[in-house]
């Protein structure tokens, strides 16, 4: 079954009821039906800060049939080989490690990344495919 990761900006805009969330509420649903949708751990770590307690949130998630999944070691070694990269351009960040690790759990661990692309995905990470409504 494929896989896809979903990001915490996607979460974000659901759970904050904006207008750009019911398009990706509808998309996430329709993915559901044909694809195992997972969170990283940092996603959910981010994602929990938004609720007032941890079944609350974990209430949230359930609800759109995300399922956990931690990230390995190997991903979190390519998360740090790339920031070193992006750290070592000396241009002004934009960008900090936890979006590394998200694409990097997505690129290794899933089939795709459900995502706002904000430019670094695309940059570091060329071969993730990502979704979006």
């Amino acid at each position: 079954m494929t896989t896809i990761s979903v990001d915490t900006s996607v979460l974000l805009s659901i759970f904050k009821g904006e207008a750009v969330g019911s398009e990706w509420l509808d998309f996430l649903q329709g993915l559901a039906e044909t694809k195992s949708l997972i969170v990283s751990s940092i996603v959910v770590a981010e994602v929990r800060s938004f609720f007032p307690n941890d079944a609350q949130c974990l209430k949230a998630l359930r609800a759109l049939e995300l399922r956990h999944s931690v990230l390995d070691e190997e991903s979190a070694l390519l998360a740090g080989k790339i920031f070193r990269s992006y750290r070592n351009q000396g241009v002004p960040r934009t960008t900090i490690l936890p979006d590394f690790l998200i694409a990097a759990h997505a690129s290794r661990q899933a089939d795709a990344l459900a995502t706002e692309d904000r430019g670094y995905l695309r940059a570091y990470f060329p071969a993730i495919k990502l979704l979006k409504p």
